[in-house]
């Protein structure tokens, strides 16, 4: 099963170069957060915006940082399928969990083009594969009876569902389901989502993660609460093109600098207001939660 909140690890940057010291420290970071696993070269990672070194160093350094501590799964997307292909035959020697793979983008294939592609990407690899259906991206969507088609592959076992609408589908098929849409998290957790791959989560993830133990151990009501009130701090870093948001967030806690790469621009200074706002929340609702967390460990002690 691939379960719990990974983080779609963003790039950091200093003077237009790709910051590894940044990087290693982020990764390290969530470790000890409690995240279930790190995305690297993701579309939050501006993978696209990388060269061919940049994206090798990257991915090194976040498999040798995490050094089995975390698994990694690899981003792969594109345009052509054969392209995957010759992407994940060059990553195959890494020692990376498996691969995130979106439909081709641009392309906009049917669904019989889709089966093809995903097809031809499963008889690349034996490793692990997380469909991810992302269509205000790739221009397609990847409708759950092609999902029911790609089940045949014993190693594709989990898809990224930023389609929200395809949650009560999926949950019929033999497949874990990943919530794309940080703002869907919970209703994705009601449909028997087993976790998120959530780019909020690199400010936030013990409160996705209380989240998510608090839903699968019957509170619900407490679950959705906290995640109610951590909606407008989602809104918020989703107030500009992702990641540049995200980035200014985690330059507030002294881990990175805000900087991203072109054509992504820097927020505005309305966004950057809000942000600051969104900071303080978030740390209000941390310390909530500690609070909350030191109750239930005396209540378990009483208990015992």
């Amino acid at each position: 099963m691939i379960s719990g909140i990974w983080i779609p690890l963003v790039t950091p940057f200093r003077s237009g170069h790709v910051d590894l010291d940044a990087l290693r420290t982020l990764a390290d970071s969530y470790v000890a957060q409690g995240a279930s696993g790190i995305v690297a070269l993701g579309t939050t990672a501006e993978a696209a915006l990388l060269t061919d070194s940049e994206r090798d160093v990257v991915l090194k350094t976040i498999i040798e940082t995490t050094a089995g501590r975390l698994p990694v799964i690899v981003g792969v997307g594109g345009l052509d399928t054969r392209a995957f292909q010759r992407e994940i035959t060059r990553l195959e020697s890494l020692n990376v969990t498996g691969y995130l793979v979106s439909a081709p983008a641009y392309i906009c294939p049917d669904q019989a083009g889709l089966k093809w592609h995903f097809d031809k990407i499963a008889a690349s690899t034996e490793r692990p594969l997380v469909l991810y259906n992302v269509p205000h991206r790739t221009g397609v969507s990847i409708e759950p009876e092609t999902v029911r088609h790609l089940t045949a592959h014993r190693h594709i076992v989990a898809i990224k569902e930023c389609a929200p609408e395809h949650f009560d589908q999926l949950r019929k098929l033999p497949i874990d389901v990943l919530c794309g849409t940080d703002e869907a998290f919970y209703d994705a957790l009601k449909a028997g989502a087993t976790g998120g791959i959530l780019a909020s989560a690199h400010v936030c993830t013990p409160l996705f993660v209380r989240i998510l133990r608090l839903f699968a151990s019957g509170r619900r009501t407490a679950a959705r609460e906290l995640f109610a009130n951590l909606q407008p701090v989602i809104r918020t870093v989703f107030g500009a093109p992702n990641p540049s948001a995200i980035k200014v967030m985690l330059a507030y806690e002294g881990v990175i600098r805000p900087d991203v790469r072109a054509p992504i621009m820097p927020v505005k200074a309305e966004l950057e207001a809000r942000l600051r706002d969104a900071h303080l929340l978030l740390q209000r609702l941390k310390a909530d939660e500690i609070g909350n967390l030191n109750v239930d460990a005396v209540v378990r002690e009483h208990a015992l």
